[in-house]
């Protein structure tokens, strides 16, 4: 990002890029953790660390580098296991103004879902697989 900076391409909690990937300097393109761009779904400035939006990203970059780009639409979504606990979360959760618990607490098999108004936002998900893909299909 430094030499970004230095090159005096736009940086903005990360090196800003359009909805192809492209910089300020329209031939410099940024995926992954070093980008930072408007989210088509959110309208919130983003830079998300995960490697499924790096891939996303990745792939988009080629194809703009071949000139078909498209704008870029990925939903994100990220998961970890710690200990017998498996998080999944897919969408963007900030900026919702409710929230529903689905599950059983007591269990550590649970989900939130996130809302805007009635437009779902997110969805965070323990040991319940299934919600975290229902949410993938519904966001995307």
């Amino acid at each position: 990002v430094e030499l970004a900076e230095t090159a005096g391409i736009t940086v903005a909690n990360g090196i800003r890029v359009d909805q192809q990937m492209r910089s300020s300097a329209p031939d410099i393109l940024a995926i992954g953790d070093a980008a930072s761009y408007r989210h088509w779904f959110t309208g919130a400035d983003v830079r998300l660390e995960s490697v499924q939006n790096a891939t996303d990203q990745a792939r988009l970059a080629a194809r703009t580098i071949l000139g078909h780009a498209d704008a870029y639409s990925a939903v994100p979504w990220f998961w970890s296991d710690i200990g017998d606990m498996k998080l999944q979360m897919v969408g963007l959760t900030s900026g919702g103004d409710s929230h529903v618990v689905a599950g059983d607490l007591t269990e550590n098999k649970f989900s939130i879902y996130h809302y805007a108004g009635s437009r779902l936002l997110g969805i965070e998900s323990v040991n319940r697989p299934g919600d975290h893909m229902l949410g993938r299909k519904m966001l995307g």
